[in-house]
This record gives structure tokens, sequence and C-alpha cells, in this order.
């Protein structure tokens, strides 16, 4: 069973801007014993070799991979999608709640686990805890939310539709209602290996990519796990593990 810890982030010309990553990848370093464990940081080509190797050397007991995802994300055509609400939610927050769902698959298929750590987000748990937890559940995180109306309009609704035309073929776990709840997704484990055995998750994402949502009303990545866990996978394949304590920088919140 083959692990990575991942994080989405940015290049910039000015190398003292990584220090929120490399405060991060330190909180990974002091909370994970397994150092073999693959740390991939997907980026839009945009990482020069130099910072790769500043990067690195801030914390060499890290077996860090820079992947470049510009050839399976944030493509151009979804930056001509006219967004109808919300706004305030830049193109790039719409790219990565489509990388976190819809495109990462192509770029971890060598791995069965994979813990998404965000690049604000500084863990103090026991990282290989987590990551054996994956083992026998197909998800872990930290807590839930709900999220609000106006970045969800019309989201389950189509996930009914979406059941709705598939029901005589797939067996999906519920076809009720459900309020737009999800798992804390900036830092979560995904039993990856399991979860792309289930077809009818990937005709899923596919269905919400060619829709343009993510782009068009800003449906989230939270609200978009939640969905799938629901209805195709099961909640209780969902785990809310409260020993998964970190600070969430953007949102200046301790979790847990």
């Amino acid at each position: 069973m083959k692990s990575c810890i991942a994080v989405l982030t940015r290049g910039y010309s000015d190398i003292t801007n990584y220090s929120l990553l490399i405060k991060r990848n330190n909180h990974i370093a002091n909370n994970l014993n397994d150092k073999s464990v693959d740390i991939l940081i997907f980026h839009e080509g945009n990482i020069e070799k130099e910072h790769q190797s500043y990067i690195q050397n801030e914390t060499p007991v890290l077996k860090i991979q820079f992947i470049d995802i510009s050839n399976i994300a944030f493509m151009k055509e979804k930056q001509d999608v006219v967004v109808k609400v919300v706004p305030h939610f830049g193109i790039g927050y719409r790219h990565m709640c489509s990388f976190w769902f819809v495109n990462f698959w192509d770029a971890v298929k060598e791995y069965d686990k994979l813990l998404r750590i965000d690049e604000d987000c500084f863990v103090d748990f026991n990282i290989d805890t987590i990551l054996s937890g994956l083992d026998r559940s197909l998800f872990i995180a930290g807590g839930d939310w709900l999220d609000p109306e106006d970045v969800v309009m019309g989201l389950n609704n189509f996930s009914l539709e979406f059941i709705n035309e598939h029901k005589n073929t797939y067996e999906f776990k519920q076809n009720g209602t459900k309020p737009p709840v999800g798992p804390f997704t900036n830092t979560m484990g995904f039993a990856i290996g399991k979860i792309r055995n289930y077809d009818i998750f990937h005709k899923y994402r596919f269905a919400v990519d060619a829709s343009n949502m993510i782009y068009e009303r800003r449906w989230g990545d939270l609200p978009l796990w939640g969905e799938v866990i629901y209805y195709i996978f099961g909640s209780e394949t969902m785990h809310i593990d409260r020993s998964m304590r970190y600070f969430h920088g953007s949102h200046g919140a301790s979790i847990n």
C-alpha cells in the first residue's frame, strides 16, 4: 500500500513567499514517522528549479516531489465560463475546487492512500495513524461543515437527477434530499486505491465537470464530497476523527 501527502500550491517570483508552505512542511516532518511517504507538491509548472531546491532544503528529511499539473487541471476553457453567483470567489479558488474533486486522479495513479494537507494547515497529530486508518475507512477528516445556500445552488437537485438517470444500473446508498454538509477537505484522508474502483463515482465527477457548475455556481469540493459520500459510498465510509488537530490559517481557526 503506497501513501502520499499532497498539497496544491502556486509558484512565486519572491522565494520568501514560500514561508507558509515551508511551515506546513515542517509540521508534517514533526508529525510523520515514516519519512519514506511521498510528499507531493502540485503546481502549475511555475515553481522554478531553484525554488524547488530551496523548499526541499528547508525540510531535507521529507521525500518531496514537485508535480506540474498544468496538463490535467486549470483548463483554459473553464476561464470562459460565466460566473453567476458569489463572484468574490475568483477563478483560482474555483480551479482549486475542481482540482480536488475532478482533476487530481490522473496525478496519483500509483498511490493507494492520500492525505491532503493544504498550504495553510499546520498539523499537530500523528500522520501515520491517519494513513493506517485508511485501511478501514475510505475517508477520514477532522470534522464537517454545512455550506451556505448561495454556494450550493442546484447541487442536490443535480445529484438526485443523476441518481434517477443511473438507478437501474447502479445501487445508491440513499435517494432522498440532504443538506450541503461535507467533510473538512483542507486536511483529509482518502483511500484512493479503493475509491477509484467505484465506476459510478467517476461518472458523477465527469458529469459535474461537464456541467461547469464548479465555475458557474462555485460548487466547492467540500459539499461535492459530501454528496458522493452520502449517495455513492455510504456515510459509514466516512470517519470523523477528532484526534486530527491542526490550525487552519486562512480561517484563523484551530480544528479540534
